[in-house]
């Protein structure tokens, strides 16, 4: 009995665990990397990974800075290339994520910029927080608070004097196991049950 019931228990956390897992996705815009010294345009809508950013209105599309442009940061960086633009994160697939962290840099050089973030979550509701850019010209790892979770989409706005964003930090929803899997479940239980049976 003792091992019936240690094989329940494994096989209910097997279950479980491949139902619940969160998958961590990192977006780094390595794809959008030039060699140049210019402004390069990067579209109206950018995906990697199962989740997509929309500009939202504006007269110009996303950008980034080639590697020789001077307000290069390091790293290969999306930004609205429009005053008051919106940028909107969603996954490609409609489901709910955990926002983490986001990395953010000045986008004209020294000069301290407020970005907030405001999620919309997937009971109702919303929840913002604002990250403070240290003046000088290179990335910070903000984090996000907890309430950042079981989100639809993240919007956010290029407000003076700007920011560039990169290494968006998602974990994708945790879903709930199918009905199925709970049938699969029961009929494993059954199988041990029967062979402890046959065996005594």
């Amino acid at each position: 009995m003792k091992n019936l019931a240690t094989g329940v228990a494994l096989a209910t956390t097997v279950l479980f665990a491949s139902g619940m897992a969160a998958e961590a996705t990192v977006i780094d815009f390595q794809s959008l990397e030039q060699n140049n010294s210019s402004v390069n345009s990067a579209g109206w809508n950018y995906s990697e990974d199962g989740y997509s950013l929309h500009n939202l209105g504006g007269s110009q599309s996303f950008a980034t800075f080639g590697t020789k442009e001077f307000r290069y940061a390091g790293s290969t960086a999306l930004f609205n290339n429009t005053i008051g633009g919106g940028i909107e994160l969603v996954a490609d697939n409609g489901s709910a994520f955990d926002l983490t962290s986001i990395d953010l840099s000045e986008l004209n050089g020294n000069n301290s910029a407020n970005v907030t973030f405001i999620g919309t979550l997937l009971g109702g509701g919303t929840v913002s927080q604002t990250f403070t850019l240290d003046g000088t010209l290179g990335f910070e790892t903000f984090f996000f608070d907890s309430v950042f979770s079981d989100l639809l989409r993240v919007s956010w706005v290029q407000e003076g004097p700007f920011h560039q964003f990169d290494n968006i930090v998602i974990n994708g929803a945790k879903a709930v196991p199918a009905p199925g899997m709970f049938g699969l479940l029961g009929l494993g239980l059954f199988g041990m049950v029967f062979a402890r049976r046959r065996k005594v």
